[in-house]
């Protein structure tokens, strides 16, 4: 179910930023370009880590370093203004509960085989990545809030 549910947020990432893009917001395109870069990057070594992590161990630890990459690549655009410190912030707080499954599931999976973690990691981990997808098109909603919501300007 993650498998597919990774997909279908790449597509959904991709089709915020192609708007944003087309929109001309430049904070939260750069935003959901950065994700979307990302969310590609994890769907390409997808197949190939799962292959070689036989022992189901260290792909927690390389998904864990890959959010942290992300983390630190938002935080640095958010310092640059290139995005919104608002959506930088937010992602960062979404992605602290997706690193601590990854480590808890790491650590679970290292150091016992009753596989505690499962049912959080398959709850949690959605719940926060699909607030990252929905943190992607925040923009584009309140963009069009302003444009057909917008009280006229009287003089």
């Amino acid at each position: 179910m993650l498998i597919a549910l990774g997909s279908y947020h790449t597509f959904l990432v991709i089709a915020s930023f192609v708007l944003l893009v087309l929109l001309k917001q430049k904070q939260g395109a750069v935003f959901a370009g950065t994700t979307a870069a990302f969310f590609l990057l994890a769907n390409f070594y997808f197949s190939y880590l799962i292959e070689w992590d036989s022992g189901n161990l260290y792909r927690y630890f390389i998904w864990l370093l890959h959010d942290v990459i992300w983390m630190g690549t938002i935080a640095y655009l958010g310092l640059k203004d290139k995005v919104s410190w608002r959506q930088s912030v937010l992602g960062q707080l979404f992605c602290i509960p997706i690193i601590g499954l990854n480590a808890f599931r790491a650590m679970d999976m290292g150091f016992n085989s009753f596989n505690f973690s499962l049912a959080p990691y398959q709850f949690i981990y959605p719940v926060f990545e699909t607030a990252i997808v929905a943190l992607c098109w925040l923009p584009i909603f309140v963009y069009l809030k302003n444009k057909l919501f917008a009280k006229p300007q009287t003089a």
